[in-house]
């Protein structure tokens, strides 16, 4: 599982209308492509050689970040460095950091879940993001949304995107579950896990479940609760609200209020109940 660091600078009405992003460490130093058309190229300028294409899907290892800036689709970032295989020849080159999956993961058939930023809207400083299946180079279903959000001009914006599969016992018609997780590094934001199904014909964005806190102050978190072995064969999923509150004599957190949400999977889409 990959986990990458997004930093997302909403620049003044004064300044280029671009919003600068830089990913962080890639845990295991490798990604996949993301952009449809890519490609290698020999130096950090989309006008140098291209030393191969790359198709969706294509892992690129060693990547490291070099002091050069890409800008394009309303972001502006680093170009990586890395090497791939293809074909049993080893090519490495460079590749601007937009390109890359934020976080993937190897589904049933050899499909591919990616997420990654397509584009960035200054008028509205937002971002927007993609979660794709792809299958041998080819994208067989894409879902687009805005990812979770401060809104703040000038503000400094770190977000950490992850995901990870959920067995899907319990659920019919369905080969694979997986959860992209958006944390950010600060109080009083708002953390989000999206939840995906594959269907092995659609992708389906599922419930969402939301957590903020505020040091000293409050705790609200919402848990997914999947079938698993408590309620077999239940073809529903449950999502936990928790609300806490900071307690000055105790020091402690208590629990002030729990609600649960159910929402039940038809084989087509997730519907609250």
């Amino acid at each position: 599982m990959h986990r990458f660091i997004i930093r997302f600078l909403l620049l003044t009405l004064a300044c280029p209308v671009l919003a600068d992003t830089s990913y962080g460490e890639l845990t295991g130093e490798s990604a996949r492509v993301f952009m449809e058309g890519a490609a290698l190229f020999e130096s950090p300028r989309e006008t140098s050689s291209v030393i191969c294409p790359l198709p969706l899907g294509t892992e690129l290892h060693r990547l490291a970040a070099i002091d050069m800036q890409y800008q394009g689709d309303g972001i502006s970032s680093s170009w990586m460095e890395g090497t791939c295989q293809l074909d049993g020849e080893t090519y490495r080159g460079y590749i601007p950091q937009p390109w890359l999956a934020l976080t993937d993961q190897v589904l049933s058939g050899d499909t591919l879940f990616m997420f990654g930023i397509g584009t960035y809207y200054p008028d509205i400083y937002r971002f927007v993001g993609s979660a794709r299946i792809v299958y041998e180079g080819d994208i067989l279903w894409e879902s687009v949304f805005y990812p979770p959000s401060g809104g703040f001009e000038g503000s400094d914006y770190r977000y950490g995107v992850s995901s990870r599969q959920i067995d899907p016992v319990g659920f019919t018609r369905m080969q694979d579950l997986v959860v992209v997780t958006f944390t950010y590094e600060a109080c009083g934001f708002e953390n989000r896990d999206v939840l995906f199904a594959w269907t092995g014909n659609y992708l389906i964005r599922g419930p969402s479940a939301s957590m903020v806190s505020e040091a000293g102050l409050f705790h609200y978190t919402e848990d997914f609760i999947f079938p698993g072995e408590d309620f077999p064969g239940s073809d529903w999923v449950r999502v936990l609200s928790t609300e806490e509150e900071f307690s000055e004599e105790s020091m402690e957190y208590f629990v002030t209020s729990l609600d649960t949400t159910y929402y039940s999977w038809n084989g087509l889409e997730f519907t609250q109940l």
